[in-house]
């Protein structure tokens, strides 16, 4: 009776510490999101210096200093080139969007009276409930708000760099007995060596599938290409939906700019072509290894971090999740939450 009076005790407040730790996490969004994004390009310049390294030849000789360097201007010219693309195309894309909506409405009412199937009214109502523009605008504010927070992100990178060097005295303080210190040199050295990996494989395939997919959008001839490539490099951080919804948009456009199905068709085909090479054959070969996330844990793992954080949350949901079975997989405890988030049940710990 004692040791089940003891287990429920526990579940109580494991049940309650969840439910603190989520309603902190909804209520303090505006303060974590912006540390999470610092702490996601502080880890992409850490992954970028380590690759940097590991180039035939010319990285063993490469000064650290230097790598540093080369690592910070590429970061910072993918940003000039986000605000570039973002101010050159979102504006028009939003301002035009209400126009494509209502040449798709108007391909639907013809396919419909043209053959007369009764069944497409059903896709017409829909459409008039699907409003483009507040899709367009909602991803929109997402990069407004990353832009607006620009100065206090980069604050917290430099921070973390500051934090980084002293990482390791503050470890041997706070741990003063060996072996919990090498637990948790352990743990941070899974947890950084696999959200690196996870991190710069996702932003390599990202950069292949985006400029793929330009070059296709672009010989078609498709409004705003370097838009539509940009949207499919961050939806594609987003599992399993972020392909579906990165093809669906460009497909879409091209369907009511055209309104020709040749153009339509082998833009989509070639679209689908690209994410399914990179996302099904190329993707699982280097990144599976090192995730062993569930399939089912990554799609809860995307809804639930949607709702708590939206978009960013679905960027966030994998790196999140591998850091919760990594942490989970060290302590006896909570080792089986690690088994179940796991694919095959086979943990490192």
């Amino acid at each position: 009776t004692g040791n089940r009076m003891d287990r429920t005790i526990k579940f109580t407040a494991g049940l309650i510490l969840v439910c603190i730790v989520g309603f902190l996490l909804i209520v303090g969004r505006n303060l974590l999101i912006p540390i999470v994004i610092a702490i996601f390009i502080w880890n992409l310049l850490n992954t970028l210096n380590t690759a940097l390294h590991k180039i035939p030849v010319v990285g063993k000789n490469l000064p650290n200093g230097l790598s540093w360097l080369l690592s910070l201007i590429i970061v910072c010219g993918f940003v000039w080139i986000l605000m570039e693309i973002i101010g050159n195309n979102v504006n028009d894309v939003m301002s035009v969007a209400p126009r494509y909506q209502a040449n798709l409405a108007s391909i639907l009412s013809r396919l419909e009276n043209h053959y007369h199937i009764k069944s497409l009214s059903s896709f017409d109502v829909l459409l008039k409930n699907v409003d483009v523009q507040a899709i367009l605008l909602s991803i929109y504010s997402v990069f407004t708000t990353l832009m607006s927070s620009g100065l206090l992100i980069g604050l917290y990178v430099v921070f973390l760099f500051v934090e980084q060097l002293y990482f390791k005295q503050k470890l041997n303080l706070l741990f003063p007995q060996r072996e919990h210190r090498q637990l948790v040199d352990r743990i941070t050295t899974q947890i950084i060596n696999d959200t690196q990996i996870y991190l710069g494989l996702k932003t390599l395939m990202g950069l292949i599938t985006a400029v793929s997919s330009w070059m296709i959008m672009s010989w078609i001839g498709l409004d705003f290409a370097e838009f539509w490539a940009l949207l499919i490099f961050f939806l594609n951080y987003i599992p399993n939906i972020g392909a579906i919804v990165a093809t669906a948009f460009p497909a879409a456009l091209a369907l009511i700019q055209f309104q020709n199905w040749v153009p339509f068709a082998i833009m989509t085909s070639g679209l689908v072509a690209v994410q399914f090479i990179i996302g099904n054959l190329i993707e699982p070969r280097y990144l599976g290894r090192s995730l062993n996330l569930s399939p089912l844990v990554i799609l809860f793992a995307l809804s639930l971090w949607g709702m708590i954080w939206g978009i960013l949350g679905m960027f966030l949901s994998v790196p999140i999740t591998v850091i919760m079975m990594i942490v989970f997989s060290h302590f006896e405890p909570t080792r089986s939450f690690a088994i179940l988030l796991s694919q095959d049940g086979k943990i490192k710990y």
